[in-house]
């Protein structure tokens, strides 16, 4: 990252990271340095303020006054650590942007080569912002979890396959046996649910994917269902189950329940690069429609 020409501005940006990744406090040290030297009004999750030079600790703040303070999000890491920046934002309606220290990188579309010609333009708004869609569930007793990719319903560390049943707006969809179910976004088509044999949608459909887990039968395939019905999941027999937000946060509840599944009413912002399209990301990321007889 070089420095250059001082860009003087009134926002405030708020940086997030994955603690356990090594280069964040690389990435982090350049970007500090540069936000000082131009201006840029800049706080820290105080989880990142191991190592760093005592001359920044005014900049390290916990998570609610990181949220009260900045007008745009920064998120170092891969797409887990942006998921768990999203949920730290949660309906605060806080623009997010990542810059990508990960492997694919879907949501953390900006690489630290391009961190420097990426602040220039977030000052001036050059960037595009898209609202993803929240999934909401709740479960009988009470627990809620929000996500931006998937609710995950699954067998917890047994080799028996659940049996269940889905409803959409409380008619009955299908009745299956299998390792679990996948409730995925249109931005988490492109996670476990295409692993699962989901199809991929395009982020501004109003939709959510059911995908079965390896279900024991030959007819069952992954539906699209419109977004603003109410899904309910019941698991018919005695067992444990996990249900998981975006593979990060978790918890196991008994069976015979049911949880309920639904749009949340907030949705979070992400800022993208002005002229990138959501295409050009599959191609360049999934290598989509990657034809070597055509190279």
């Amino acid at each position: 990252m070089k420095l250059s020409e001082k860009i003087n501005s009134d926002i405030t940006l708020g940086i997030f990271g994955n603690t356990s990744k090594e280069v964040v406090n690389v990435i982090l040290q350049k970007i500090i340095i540069y936000l000082s030297k131009n201006n840029i009004n800049f706080l820290i999750d105080e989880k990142l303020s191991s190592g760093k030079p005592g001359k920044w600790k005014d900049h390290f703040k916990p998570h609610n006054e990181i949220l009260k303070h900045s007008d745009y999000i920064i998120s170092l890491g891969g797409d887990g650590t942006f998921l768990n920046t999203a949920r730290i934002v949660g309906n605060k309606n806080i623009p997010i942007a990542g810059i990508n220290l990960g492997r694919l990188g879907f949501f953390s579309e900006v690489s630290p080569e391009e961190s420097e010609d990426f602040f220039k333009k977030l000052i001036k708004g050059n960037f595009r912002v898209t609202e993803e869609v929240i999934i909401r569930s709740v479960s009988e007793n009470g627990k809620t979890l929000f996500s931006m990719n998937d609710i995950v319903i699954d067998k917890n560390d047994s080799i028996r396959m659940l049996e269940l049943e889905t409803y959409y707006n409380n008619e009955k969809v299908v009745r299956i046996v299998s390792d679990g179910i996948i409730i995925s976004t249109p931005a988490g088509s492109t996670g476990y649910s295409l692993s699962c044999n989901g199809p991929i949608v395009n982020p501004d459909s109003s939709v959510f994917i059911i995908t079965p887990i390896s279900p024991h039968t030959l007819n069952v395939r992954p539906i699209i269902v419109p977004d603003d019905g109410l899904i309910k999941i019941r698991i018919l027999k005695e067992s444990k189950v996990r249900i998981t937000s975006d593979g990060q946060q978790s918890y196991k509840i008994n069976s015979p329940t049911e949880v309920l599944v639904q749009k949340a009413d907030f949705k979070i912002k992400v800022i993208k690069k002005l002229h990138s399209t959501y295409f050009n990301t599959l191609k360049r990321k999934l290598f989509w429609n990657a034809d070597k007889r055509y190279n």
